[in-house]
């Protein structure tokens, strides 16, 4: 898909909305980052090669009640986003999952077959635990914490200001397995790991 329309179905309905969004927030509202996530997966290019469905998992910290807030809510926008839509042809799937531990995350994803992980809020001492996980399972990690995705995790979405930003960490989705496209990634801000963290 070329780069001119990927600029334009993915930045400009992020601006018109974030311009009207609270200039305090931090994290971009759960309807824009549903939206987002489901255009970020239809760049990479593996998602032809899963068997349908393809099942997004929202993470969130067990027994934190904000963070499964978070959950909830961003999960019933990945819901919306995703009705009547397909990627490589695949319809999507969405699952909400309790992080307790590395064993049992890894448990539950194998078992429903997860593509991709959304890290909620909450989860950010996990971080460097979750992404041994989804590179062990070679699932693509996706949060909205900068910080997360400096502890390892592949996708950010994130704004400054009035402005969208999509934090790529390289090495991170690429230990994952993920093929993304040239223009998905010119649009993205790359983000250097950690030292030691590779």
């Amino acid at each position: 898909m070329p780069a001119v329309w990927l600029r334009l179905s993915i930045v400009v309905p992020l601006l018109l909305v974030l311009t009207t969004a609270p200039a305090h927030a931090e994290e971009l509202p759960a309807t824009l980052r549903a939206s987002l996530m489901v255009r970020i997966l239809a760049y990479d290019r593996r998602m032809s090669s899963h068997p349908p469905p393809l099942t997004i998992a929202i993470l969130h910290q067990e027994g934190d009640t904000n963070s499964a807030r978070g959950g909830q809510e961003l999960g019933t926008a990945m819901e919306a986003a995703a009705r009547g839509r397909t990627i490589a042809g695949h319809p999507l799937r969405v699952l909400r999952i309790g992080f307790r531990n590395a064993a049992q995350l890894q448990e539950e994803l194998s078992r429903q077959g997860v593509v991709a992980l959304y890290a909620c809020e909450g989860l950010e001492a996990q971080s460097e635990l979750i992404s041994r996980v989804t590179r062990q399972l070679s699932i693509l990690s996706i949060t909205g914490s900068e910080a997360q995705v400096n502890r390892g995790l592949g996708i950010g979405l994130s704004r400054k200001g009035n402005s969208p930003v999509i934090l790529v960490h390289l090495s991170a989705v690429r230990a994952e397995g993920a093929d993304l496209d040239a223009g998905l990634l010119s649009l993205s801000q790359l983000v250097e790991p950690r030292p030691g963290q590779e």
